[in-house]
């Protein structure tokens, strides 16, 4: 194999990859990225065996070929070097040499045929959605999912298309947050998918476009076509736990409070707030929103935000970045927080076909 490649396009297609590698102990197939020249084009892939990853871009082949090279050694090489042609040539014992300027390095690499080929699945059902939406939802809602490994269902995010919209679920158990958008679906075609948070985050990345991505949904598995950046991922086969029945379906309370100014008042409170109980107390009271945190025997913080609130006093405890995150997530100036009392889940709703649950911490 022989090729000749800008550097830029080339560090632009391993940027795209180099995430996906499996972790130091596995198989030393998986630290490699699978290059590919063929035509005018230069295909890159790695893999975890649970997440795959393709790039392509242009290239001048003189050899067709492929062969698999360290990716991390491989990109470390690339970013040091001048701009400008890049060549990398193999040899029969898959020996790599890179010369770009004045340098040149070797590298040992693993044949093709060791490479693990992407899974065959069945039963494809395909989706058009603009990059944007796609990646605004998730922005909406990732956050919310859960780090726990023992969770493994809830290590993902839901992906619902039913009723001529998409809906987007995450929760930990504690929170929640679900965004919706509708899109025109055939009916044949309504389906769940619990897709793994790794995937979210690569897809984050990747989800810079205003282009198109199209959706691949297969019984075990999912691929994300941004154009040249493909992404297959294994889906949680798992039934997703009904999130229905944690909203609550009616509140007393409906108080429309700046999104701003709370962010700004929980932030400020939240440095006193480092401690295990890592708490900050809502105190909504006759037209104002006091903010509280203190941490035991170093010092407290107070804020105040102005509401529109002509009810009972209520005081709620919660985790402070478990508010910040929704409302650092979403863009309108102003949210409504939905209540019934300092014992109960609180609702956080905006303009668009957005919520966001939050149980409060016990106040001793």
């Amino acid at each position: 194999m022989k090729f000749k490649i800008e550097r830029s396009k080339f560090l632009e297609g391993l940027k795209s990859v180099q995430n996906i590698v499996a972790g130091k102990g596995s198989s030393p197939i998986l630290q490699n990225v699978l290059l590919e020249a063929r035509g005018e084009e230069l295909k890159m892939m790695t893999t975890d065996l649970d997440i795959s990853v393709k790039a392509s871009c242009e290239c001048k082949v003189e050899i067709d070929g492929a062969t698999t090279l360290p990716v991390k050694l491989l990109f470390n090489s690339i970013v040091k070097v001048s701009e400008g042609e890049v060549e990398i040539e193999t040899d029969s014992n898959e020996r790599a040499t890179i010369k770009a300027g004045s340098a040149k390095f070797k590298l040992a690499g693993m044949p093709e045929s060791d490479f693990p080929k992407l899974p065959k699945d069945e039963d494809a059902y395909s989706y058009n959605i603009p990059q944007a939406t796609l990646r605004e939802m998730l922005r909406k809602v990732a956050y919310a999912a859960s780090q726990d490994d023992t969770r493994r269902t809830l290590k993902g995010v839901l992906m619902s298309i039913k009723d001529k919209k998409m809906t987007l679920v995450a929760t930990d158990g504690r929170r929640l947050a679900l965004v919706e958008k509708e899109l025109e679906f055939p009916e044949s075609e309504e389906r769940d998918i619990v897709i793994p948070s790794k995937t979210v985050q690569e897809l984050q990345r990747a989800l810079v476009g205003e282009n198109e991505v199209m959706l691949t949904v297969q019984k075990s598995q999912v691929c994300f076509n941004l154009g040249s950046i493909l992404i297959y991922s294994k889906l949680i086969d798992e039934t997703y736990p009904n999130y229905r029945q944690v909203i609550p379906t009616d509140t007393a309370e409906h108080i429309p409070v700046d999104r701003q100014l709370l962010l700004d008042a929980l932030e400020r409170a939240s440095v006193m707030s480092m401690d295990e109980a890592h708490s900050t107390k809502l105190i909504f009271s006759d037209g104002k929103l006091t903010v509280t945190s203190a941490a035991s025997d170093i010092g407290e913080a107070k804020d105040e935000v102005p509401i529109k609130y002509a009810g009972q006093e209520i005081e709620i405890m919660f985790n402070p970045s478990y508010v910040m995150d929704p409302l650092k997530a979403i863009d309108d100036d102003e949210i409504t927080i939905n209540l019934n009392n300092g014992h109960s889940p609180a609702v956080i709703r905006c303009s668009i076909p957005f919520l966001y649950v939050l149980m409060p911490l016990r106040i001793s």
